[in-house]
C-alpha cells in the first residue's frame, strides 16, 4: 500500500473541470477534425494482393469534430541559448483532449479554419482541411487519488504526404 500525502483542509483539484475551463475561455481551444481509424475494416483503397492502399487510406475511418488545446514545443531547445522569437526547429505539437475522446496512436488530427462562436454546425469537406498530424504518443493524464483519466496529452508530428 502506498501512502499518499494529505493536505488537511485543502480540497483536491478537479483536473477535468480545470481543463474544461481552459477550453471554454475564448482563444484557448480550437476545433479540429479527429480521424479515428478502424483497423479491423480495410477501406475500399486496400488492395488485398499487395496488402497496401492505393490513392487513399488503408483502413476505414470516421471523422469527428472535437475541441482541443494545443501547444508548441521543440526537442532541440538549449536552455543556455534560448531560441529567438519566430524561429522553431524540430517543431512538434502537444494536443490536450477531453477524457471522453479515447485517442490512439496512428489516428490523425486535421486543423480546420473556423472563426464562428460555439461548435461548427457541420464537419467541413475534406478538401477544406488544413494541416494534418499523425498521433505518435498518447498519455492518459490520471488523477493521483483514484487513477481516473482526467484528460489526454498527445504528441503529434506533421503528416508527411507523397
Amino acid at each position: 500500500m502506498v501512502d499518499r500525502p494529505s493536505f488537511p483542509g485543502r480540497a483536491g483539484i478537479d483536473l477535468r473541470r480545470a481543463l474544461d475551463g481552459l477550453f471554454r475561455k475564448e482563444g484557448r481551444a480550437h476545433w479540429v477534425i479527429y480521424r479515428r481509424y478502424d483497423l479491423s475494416k480495410p477501406s475500399s483503397n486496400f488492395v488485398d494482393f499487395t496488402k497496401e492502399a492505393v490513392q487513399g487510406p488503408k483502413y476505414s475511418y470516421t471523422d469527428e469534430l472535437i475541441d482541443v488545446r494545443s501547444t508548441l514545443y521543440s526537442q532541440s531547445q538549449n536552455l543556455e541559448f534560448p531560441i529567438p522569437p519566430a524561429l522553431v526547429q524540430d517543431a512538434n505539437l502537444h494536443f490536450f483532449l477531453r477524457h471522453t475522446t479515447n485517442p490512439k496512436i496512428d489516428d490523425e488530427i486535421f486543423e480546420i479554419t473556423y472563426t464562428g462562436g460555439g461548435k461548427p454546425a457541420t464537419i467541413p469537406a475534406p478538401d477544406a482541411y488544413g494541416p494534418a498530424y499523425n498521433i505518435t504518443a498518447v498519455f492518459p493524464m490520471r488523477d493521483a487519488e483514484n487513477g481516473r483519466t482526467e484528460f489526454y496529452l498527445l504528441y503529434v508530428k506533421i503528416k508527411e504526404t507523397r
